[in-house]
């Protein structure tokens, strides 16, 4: 395996194994996770990294052997295609050939299965079989997301009810959090801007707290709704599971689930 290649997985790796309890992802000398706000490093030393996320790049289906083109962005950690096949066996080759050989190329069937590989760049998927088969493609990336806003928060009907600023809780966090009542009665969130500190495992909690300066108020009022957060870095929407009344939201909070601690919430007001 390429230099290049063994440094993907390694962050891939680390990013893992620290979940959201380390700051960036891991836990170096420098970072503790429960260590104070104030002692953290500077947003601006992680503003052009977010925490790793899966992506789609393509949804493709067939029936025996096909070959298809798929793009995946120059700056990717790595790849996987999950597939499901009836008939009896599938088999998954690329050309070119990516930087690291996939693992498990294909599979019996009918069944399931994935691969992953290292990889960038414009490249062909063939996908032979001896029955249908479907097959999701997805790049795993460390780029802010850029989501451009609903165009149902747009449309006639829709009204900002409440928006707020992020603040620190027991991590960093900036930007603005914007609620919104849709036209059909059903609420949505954008977060534009928006950064906290660069690890996984963190939900958006829909809190009744009025402006949860820490944890333990955070944790003692009632939660309406939890989302997966989408990216730690740019601008994304949320749409609450219906049933949920937007009017009874008073904060917006990131929540980490492993060591259960807010890395930073926005009180909203309308």
């Amino acid at each position: 395996m390429s230099r290049a290649a063994l440094a993907a997985v390694a962050v891939a790796t680390l990013f893992a194994l620290g979940g959201c309890g380390a700051e960036d992802g891991g836990s170096s000398s420098g970072s503790d996770a429960f260590e104070e706000v104030s002692r953290q490093p500077s947003l601006t030393r992680t503003a052009r990294r977010a925490g790793p996320r899966w992506e789609r790049v393509a949804r493709l289906t067939g029936d025996v052997t096909a070959t298809h083109p798929i793009s995946i962005a120059p700056g990717a950690i790595q790849v996987r295609a999950r597939w499901r096949c009836t008939g009896e066996e599938i088999a998954l080759a690329l050309t070119p050939a990516p930087r690291t050989p996939p693992d498990k190329p294909g599979g019996s069937c009918p069944g399931r299965g994935e691969m992953s590989w290292v990889g960038s760049g414009d490249q062909r998927l063939k996908v032979t079989a001896t029955g249908s088969w479907s097959v999701v493609v997805e790049q795993q990336v460390d780029t802010p997301i850029k989501e451009p806003m609903l165009a149902a928060m747009r449309a006639s009907g829709a009204r900002l009810l409440k928006s707020g600023s992020f603040f620190d809780v027991e991590r960093q966090g900036s930007g603005r959090a914007r609620l919104y009542r849709l036209a059909d009665g059903r609420g949505a969130l954008r977060l534009d801007p928006f950064r906290t500190s660069a690890n996984t495992d963190l939900v958006v909690w829909f809190s009744t707290a009025a402006r949860p300066r820490t944890t333990k108020a955070a944790v003692k009022a009632k939660r309406l709704a939890e989302i997966p957060l989408k990216a730690t870095i740019g601008s994304q929407n949320y749409l609450l599971p219906k049933g949920v009344d937007p009017r009874r939201i008073k904060s917006i909070a990131i929540w980490c689930i492993p060591i259960q601690i807010i890395y930073t919430a926005a009180p909203l007001r309308g």
